[in-house]
């Protein structure tokens, strides 16, 4: 009996020693196992930490032309740019002219209607016609023609110097008009520069900020990764 008893405990022991052994063995392999995926995970985070620091020292390298300040100072020449401001208000200064025809009447017309006068009187007395009816009526058509010659010589003065004068005016308005449209030009141009800047600078931190959050996404999906492999040992 003692044989077999001491058998049976030997084998009970070995039995013991094994599964402890194999228990021990396979808690080392689990805590080995833990220790590899929390130092991968550490070597992870400070991977990702060295791609943040990548990623902010390229965009800081590449740049932008445009700044925080360009996207205000576009948006403040939008709200103050009014293409109405670059036509020139003709009603500012209209074309006034107070000049008249008689303004153009000969001045010795009445000097000049005069001699005439005279002279159709002589012609008159040598024709035997003297002071009647028939020299006044030559007088009074006399008169009446080189009124109308004159009137009409006034007319043409009047109507030169209108035109003229309105042509100045003109020329006037069509060089004030030429500068204004030189400033909406330049203008224009200078807030087209100013939204180009912008859309940089929008540009830039667009795409910065969507490397960013790729990174940030990707690190998050490894950790979690990671704690589901641990948490499954």
């Amino acid at each position: 009996m003692l044989p077999a008893i001491i058998l049976a405990a030997g084998g009970a022991a070995a039995t013991y020693f094994g599964n402890k052994y194999a228990a021990d063995k396979e808690a080392k392999s689990r805590a080995q196992a833990l220790g590899k995926l929390s130092a991968m995970s550490t070597l992870a985070d400070r991977n990702y930490d060295a791609m943040d620091k990548t990623i902010a020292d390229y965009y800081a390298q590449r740049g932008s032309m445009g700044n925080a300040q360009d996207v205000r100072n576009y948006a403040d020449a939008m709200r103050g740019y009014n293409a109405g401001d670059y036509v020139y208000d003709i009603d500012s200064k209209p074309f006034n002219y107070d000049k008249t025809i008689e303004s153009f009447l000969n001045p010795y017309r009445d000097q000049i209607i005069g001699d005439m006068t005279q002279q159709v009187q002589h012609t008159a007395a040598g024709a035997g016609l003297g002071r009647g009816s028939g020299a006044a009526q030559s007088i009074a058509q006399a008169v009446a023609d080189k009124d109308e010659e004159l009137y009409n010589q006034a007319y043409d003065r009047y109507t030169d110097d209108r035109n003229f004068m309105y042509n100045k005016y003109a020329d006037y308005i069509k060089n004030k008009q030429a500068q204004l449209d030189t400033l909406r030009a330049a203008t224009e141009s200078k807030i087209a520069m100013q939204g180009n800047l912008a859309n940089d600078y929008y540009s830039v931190m667009d795409a910065a900020q969507a490397d960013k959050i790729a990174a940030m996404q990707d690190r998050q999906s490894t950790k979690a990764a990671y704690a589901s492999a641990m948490a499954g040992l």
